[in-house]
């Protein structure tokens, strides 16, 4: 049997990474906060930040820019405008909700900020699509005509400062429009915070180009990376919500997501490297993590109230909650979607009805 490659091994804990990181993010999304206000902090301070950087890993500023568009909007716009779709669709279908009125919402969704989603965590969506069109440019203009690293990543710290002086321009700003006042929350597609999400995004491609599982697959830099961030969280109490727009400290909140990453990343190359089992669950959580995102808002919502009108427990209810609506998003994408070709295509992870899904195509290239 041939070893993987290193690239394969990146994949691997790259996706691992992925399934730790939408849990937390769906932790983060349930009533956490009313039993520990310190562990909903803790996950805020990273968990946002971790997912443009994961997706700005494999970032190809090389490609060209019509072949770049399309594969960014197959694989992230797409998947939100459908799921839009299918919302006011249901709504429609199974509560009293008129055409009009869902047409009125669906038109108030592609502004694309969570104030006006009905599933608020698919702001995530627009943003990470925005995010990479301008890493894109941002790379192709100044970053490929630059040699030296420091040089680089000092504009890409430069780009950060610079976003956070607009992130709480427009949250909120007024309009006039048609002799009306309107008072809206942020630019359309989070555009308001995308030199802070390029940010990340770009780092994420940055990084990829050291060995990073040499360099952190050490248990003394483990526990120093998770100490500092464990220590930091504790005794600042700066807070980030890329969401509300919300980022306190460029110093203290830069360093805490930047060791949050790095404390998942560690983590997931330990699960890696010592449990296959573990490993293969994670995984699998990872490539589904779009679908997690999307329906776990709801479901979750849904079951912890009703279990804590039943037992009055909050811990029970909000863990509960928390396992449920993880097994459903993974139901639903089980078995109505990783083997229907037109789900695939509709949900960005096929770009044609005639193409294979990545089960498929993974089976055919993995060494033998």
């Amino acid at each position: 049997m041939e070893k993987p490659s290193i690239d394969s091994k990146r994949i691997g804990y790259i996706d691992i990474a992925k399934g730790i990181g939408i849990l937390l993010v769906v932790l983060a999304h349930s009533d956490l906060a009313l039993i520990s206000a310190y562990l909903h902090k803790f996950i805020y301070s990273f968990h946002v930040p971790l997912f443009f950087f994961l997706s700005g890993y494999f970032f190809n500023a090389e490609v060209p820019l019509q072949l770049f568009i399309k594969k960014r909007f197959n694989a992230i716009l797409k998947p939100y405008l459908f799921t839009i779709l299918l919302i006011y669709l249901a709504f429609v279908s199974f509560t009293k909700m008129s055409i009009g009125r869902a047409l009125g919402r669906i038109l108030k969704s592609m502004y694309a900020t969570g104030e006006y989603i009905e599933w608020i965590p698919l702001w995530f969506l627009p943003s990470l699509f925005v995010t990479s069109l301008f890493s894109y440019f941002f790379y192709r203009l100044l970053l490929t005509h630059i040699n030296n690293r420091i040089f680089r990543w000092s504009l890409l710290i430069g780009l950060l400062a610079l976003g956070l002086v607009f992130i709480d321009r427009f949250f909120p700003f007024r309009v006039s429009l048609l002799g009306k006042d309107y008072e809206l929350f942020g630019l359309p597609y989070s555009l308001d915070i995308v030199l802070l999400s390029s940010f990340f995004y770009m780092f994420g491609s940055e990084i990829r180009k050291f060995s990073l599982d040499k360099i952190i697959n050490n248990k003394l830099i483990f526990l120093i990376i998770g100490g500092a961030l464990i220590s930091l969280n504790a005794f600042f109490s700066q807070r980030t919500d890329l969401a509300m727009r919300i980022f306190d400290s460029f110093f203290i909140n830069t360093v805490e997501a930047l060791l949050g990453i790095f404390f998942i990343l560690a983590i997931s190359i330990q699960i890696e490297t010592s449990n296959t089992k573990i490993s293969s669950v994670f995984k699998y959580i990872g490539q589904a993590s779009l679908f997690i995102l999307i329906f776990h808002g709801p479901i979750q919502e849904f079951w912890g109230a009703k279990i804590f009108s039943i037992t009055d427990i909050r811990y029970f209810s909000i863990l509960s909650g928390f396992v449920i609506s993880i097994l459903i998003s993974l139901g639903i994408y089980k078995i109505f979607v990783e083997q229907n070709r037109i789900a695939l295509f509709w949900f960005g992870r096929i770009s044609s009805l005639s193409q294979k899904n990545d089960s498929e195509m993974n089976k055919k290239i993995t060494p033998k």
